[in-house]
This record gives structure tokens, C-alpha cells and sequence, in this order.
């Protein structure tokens, strides 16, 4: 079998020899068919920078990328092959496709999955009961897809039971504990980094990698350019708006508001919707912690305010009263992402909105500019019920 991985090699690419189940043949003592080798095509990729995928004669090569490291070592390849008598590199985890089997650890994929037709693959999740998509919390229901608990501490024999192709984990700086059982034992991870993309199209890119697991290239090369130009049309439309909406973001978290850096995905996200966000030239891909008085200071003339934690203004007001203060709350221009939810904790916008930024694009563009968008209604986010807030 196509299993080469020797002890030198990090440890998730170590695969057992015994997994005949995933794996293609080795094909080592065979001669090298035609164009083995020799690369034919790589894929396209406009927006994201997370991952490159290669076509070979007689395989395909994955490649997700390292964001925490100078140096161009990759965080994981995988060779990707049709046949069990093809011959592959020794440096990679080897997976037999189209998969029909998952383990799927991260909410943001089962969207993309939704799209390319295959969440028949999934078999098992994480926190079940924080899921959003029906179909999915049907087939649970069913027995059909099985709940393995917390997704920092998934129940790895139920996980191993499943035998599952392939098991899709976010990836972290360093290998968690779950992931490096699993490795150990033999499964191959699919690593889940589109959280590090910094732009809403990059992130919604990442269709394109899952869809080369199930040979779908294509058809994710067609749904993304439709998504595409969706956002980028929708973009345009916003360049000539004759001022620009003045926005803020976040909401108190244990003491401290942490509102978007500048090259982060939610600025960008502001960016394409022509809003004015104070942080917008800020560097920072990450978050900005700021205490209430700087808030204040600093967004307390904001027209709008998007990702507030409260359903009402009342409920607002309880939370704290300097609320009151704001513009944005003073005109009843505040937005939450509750749109979509259900009473067990799912919400939609940490699920699918990944893979439809045009979506989320439209729902930010209808609150600021609903002149623009007059027949869309919002997917994602919501206006705070128009409940009285009690002034203090």
C-alpha cells in the first residue's frame, strides 16, 4: 500500500501500515507510470494562503500551510489518489478518494459540505447539541451521525469505533492531545485552519480544499466564483454610497470589549461594506481589548453597532447602563447575530456564514444601506427587539 511514512517523519504524518481501509497501494516495487512525478496543474487559488493543492500524474498533493512559522515547512501534506496500485511520495498522509466517511470536529465545515452534496459523509461530532444545520441534528437524532461530546475532549474510543476515512480537526500552533491519539492510532486528521485567513472570501476558499477530498474540484471551483462574484458585485455597489456609516463592534466579554484589529477578518468585512470603523488602519489581525470608558470615547458617536450579546434594548440597559450612552443604541441601530439559533445554544452565523460571505455582506449592507438591498432580508444578524430601555 501507498503507507511510506518512516520514523523520522513529524508525527502526523506517521500512519500504521495495517490501514488498508484508507490508504492506496504502495505501488514501490512497481515502475513509475506515466507522468509520475511530474506536475501537471495546481489549482487556482485567488484569496486564500492557508493551502495549495497540486495535480500529479496519478495524484493529487494537498498542502496546508504553517501560519505560525517563517520557514515554508507545511503544517501537513496529504496525497490524494483513485486507485490502490498508484505510487506516492513518502512525505505525506495518503488518503484513497473520494472519502465516504467523516469525523467532523468544526462547525464552519459542515456548510461546506452542505454544498458539495456530501454531509451523508459525516458520521460523527462534536457537541451535538450546539449544532444549528436540521439536517444534521436529524441525522443525530437518528443515529445515524454520533455525538462525541466536548470538542476540546472528543470521546477518542467512540471516535476510533466510528473507523472513519478521515477526521476533520481545527489545527492549532501545537498538536492537542486528541488529534495526537488519533495520529497515533492511525487516522488520518484533515486540519481546519480557514479561521487564520484574514478576508471573508479567503476563508470561504477553503471549499475548495475539502472538495478535493471528494474529487469535487470542479464543483467547488463553480460554487465559489458564483459566491465570489456575488460579494465583489455587491462591494461595488457600496464604493458611490455618499457617506459613509460610521460602525463599532464587539460587546463586553468578563470586563473588557474586544473590538476587530484592522487586518482582521471582521475589518475587512466592515471594509467591503463601505463602513467607517475607527480601527480601520490598525495593523492587528487579532483583537483589540478595550475597557468601557475607551469605548465610549471612542465609538460613543458610532452609527451603528453590530455583534451586541443582547436580544433587547432593555436587556442592554440590565447589562449596563453606560449603554445608554451610545448613539447607536440611542437610535435603535443595533444589531445582534442571534437571526438564526436555536434553544440549545446552535447559531447559524458560526456555521455557514463562513462558506457565505456573500451573506454576511448583505446583512451588513441592508443594515447601513438598506436603499441598496430592498427585497433582502437578513440572514445572520437581527436588530435588537424594540423593547424600551429602562434610562437610568
Amino acid at each position: 500500500m501507498c503507507l511510506k511514512a518512516n520514523k523520522h517523519l513529524p508525527i502526523h504524518f506517521v500512519l500504521s501500515f495495517f490501514l488498508l481501509l484508507w490508504g492506496c497501494q504502495s505501488g514501490q516495487n512497481r515502475e513509475k507510470g506515466d507522468g509520475e512525478g511530474e506536475l501537471l496543474t495546481s489549482v487556482t487559488i485567488g484569496y486564500a494562503d492557508g493551502f495549495s493543492i497540486d495535480h500529479f500524474g496519478e495524484y493529487t498533493k494537498v498542502t496546508i500551510h504553517n501560519p505560525w512559522t517563517k520557514e515554508k515547512k507545511p503544517y501537513a501534506v496529504y496525497y490524494l489518489c483513485k486507485t490502490d496500485t498508484t505510487t506516492l511520495p513518502p512525505d505525506g498522509i495518503p488518503l484513497k478518494v473520494p472519502l465516504s466517511s467523516l469525523v467532523v470536529n468544526t462547525f464552519s465545515y459542515f456548510e461546506f459540505l452542505r454544498l458539495l452534496d456530501e454531509t451523508d459523509a459525516i458520521s460523527g461530532v462534536t457537541d451535538g447539541f450546539r449544532i444549528y444545520t436540521p439536517a444534521i441534528l436529524h441525522q443525530i437524532d437518528k443515529g445515524e451521525i454520533v455525538d462525541l461530546g466536548d470538542p476540546f475532549n472528543p470521546n477518542v474510543e467512540r471516535t476510533m469505533s466510528l473507523k472513519p476515512q478521515a477526521i476533520i480537526n481545527s489545527a492549532y500552533a501545537q498538536l492537542d492531545s486528541y488529534s495526537e491519539r488519533l495520529v497515533q492510532a492511525g487516522f488520518p486528521i484533515i486540519y481546519s485552519l480557514e479561521w487564520m485567513e484574514k478576508s471573508p472570501l479567503a476563508r470561504a476558499e477553503w471549499i475548495k480544499l475539502i472538495a478535493a477530498f471528494f474529487d469535487k474540484e470542479a464543483e467547488a471551483d463553480s460554487i465559489f466564483t458564483a459566491i465570489e462574484g456575488r460579494y465583489l458585485d455587491l462591494q461595488a455597489k457600496v464604493k458611490d454610497v455618499p457617506h459613509q456609516q460610521s460602525v463599532m463592534a464587539g460587546d463586553n466579554f468578563q470586563g473588557t470589549w474586544y473590538v476587530p484589529g484592522g487586518n482582521s477578518f471582521n475589518a475587512t468585512l466592515f471594509r467591503d461594506a463601505g463602513l467607517d470603523y475607527r480601527y480601520r488602519n490598525n495593523k492587528e489581525s487579532g483583537s483589540i481589548g478595550l475597557d468601557i470608558e475607551s469605548v465610549l470615547t471612542q465609538f460613543g458617536k458610532a452609527a451603528f453597532w453590530i455583534g451586541c450579546e443582547a436580544d433587547t434594548y432593555g436587556e442592554l440597559a440590565e447589562k449596563d447602563a453606560k449603554y445608554l450612552l451610545l448613539e447607536s443604541v440611542k437610535k435603535r441601530q443595533v444589531f445582534n447575530n442571534h437571526s438564526r439559533t436555536t434553544p440549545s445554544g446552535g447559531n447559524d452565523y458560526f456555521e455557514s456564514a463562513i462558506a457565505n460571505p456573500d451573506l454576511i455582506l448583505s446583512d451588513l449592507v441592508k443594515a447601513a444601506y438598506p436603499e441598496l438591498l430592498p427585497h433582502y432580508s437578513f440572514t445572520y444578524i437581527q436588530p435588537l427587539e424594540e423593547e424600551a430601555a429602562r434610562e437610568k
